[in-house]
C-alpha cells in the first residue's frame, strides 16, 4: 500500500485562540500520535502569508489504508462533547487525505541534511504548500504530465539553496466545512496534487515561486494556492518512541 498523507487547514472563527490551541494540543493530536502507530508525524504551522486558514496541521501516515481503518474511523465518529462542538463554531476546517507520489530531497547543507522534516527534533521551519492540476483534458494522460512536470521541479529545486524536500501528494479525498463554507460544489473543490515544500531558510520562498512559475509555462500546469507558512509545533508519536501508549 502507498504511504498516507493527511493535510487539514483551519481557521478558528468564533474559537477563542487559546481554546483552538488547548484542543488542538492536547486532545486532538495526541488521540492520534500518542496512540495509532500509523501516525508517523504531526506538525501544525501557522501562515506567514496573512492568508486564511491561518493554521495547517500536517501528518505522515504509514499507510493509505489507515484512513478506512476503524481505529481512525472512529475518532471522528466518536468525537468527545467538546469538540464536537468546538468544530461547529470553526470558520474553517479544510481536510485533505492524500496518497504519497514522489519526493525529492535536496542535501545542498548540513543543516538541511539534519532536517527531521515534519518529526519533532528539527523540524522543517518553513514550509510553502501548493496544489497542482494539469490542464489536459478529462481522460488525456493527466499522471504522465505531473510525472514529467516532477522531473522539472526536481531540477529546479537542485537550484534552490534552503529547500531541503519537496514532496507530491494526489489528493483522493476532501471535505471544507466551517461556519464559512457554503454546500456549493465550486467551494469544495482542490487541487488533484498537493506539493509540499520543506525550508530551512526563509529566503528560499520568492526562488521557489520564480520556479513554480516556469514549471507552470513549460508544463500545461495550474498552480493554485500558493501558501508560505512557519513552523508552530512538531510533536512526539508513539511511532516516533518518544511517548508511551496507554
Amino acid at each position: 500500500m502507498p504511504k498516507g498523507f493527511l493535510a487539514v487547514l483551519s481557521e478558528p472563527g468564533q474559537v477563542p485562540i487559546d481554546e483552538f490551541h488547548d484542543w488542538y494540543n492536547n486532545e486532538h493530536i495526541p488521540l492520534r500520535l500518542d496512540h495509532l502507530p500509523a501516525f508517523l508525524t504531526g506538525a501544525r504551522y501557522t501562515a506567514r502569508d496573512g492568508k486564511k486558514p491561518s493554521w495547517i496541521a500536517l501528518y505522515d501516515i504509514d499507510s493509505v489504508s489507515t484512513f478506512a481503518d476503524p481505529s481512525y474511523t472512529r475518532l471522528r465518529e466518536n468525537r468527545s462533547p467538546r469538540e464536537a462542538a468546538l468544530v461547529k463554531r470553526l470558520d474553517v476546517l479544510d481536510r485533505r487525505t492524500c496518497e504519497v507520489i514522489s519526493e525529492s530531497e535536496n542535501k545542498r547543507s548540513v543543516t538541511e541534511a539534519l532536517s527531521t522534516g515534519l518529526a519533532l527534533g528539527n523540524p522543517a521551519q518553513w514550509i510553502f504548500t501548493h496544489g497542482v492540476d494539469t490542464n489536459t483534458e478529462e481522460g488525456g494522460d493527466a499522471k504522465k504530465t505531473i510525472a514529467e512536470a516532477w522531473r522539472t521541479m526536481a531540477e529546479i529545486g537542485r537550484r534552490v539553496t534552503g529547500l531541503h524536500r519537496s514532496r507530491l501528494f494526489e489528493c483522493t479525498d476532501s471535505l471544507k466545512t466551517g461556519v464559512t463554507i457554503s454546500t456549493a460544489p465550486e467551494e469544495q473543490k482542490v487541487a488533484r496534487y498537493l506539493v509540499l515544500h520543506e525550508l530551512t531558510s526563509k529566503d528560499a520562498f520568492g526562488n521557489l515561486r520564480a520556479g513554480l512559475q516556469e514549471l507552470a509555462d513549460n508544463n500545461r500546469l495550474t498552480i493554485s494556492e500558493e501558501r508560505e507558512w512557519s513552523i508552530y509545533r512538531a510533536y512526539p508519536c508513539i511511532a516516533q518512541g518518544n511517548v508511551n501508549s496507554s
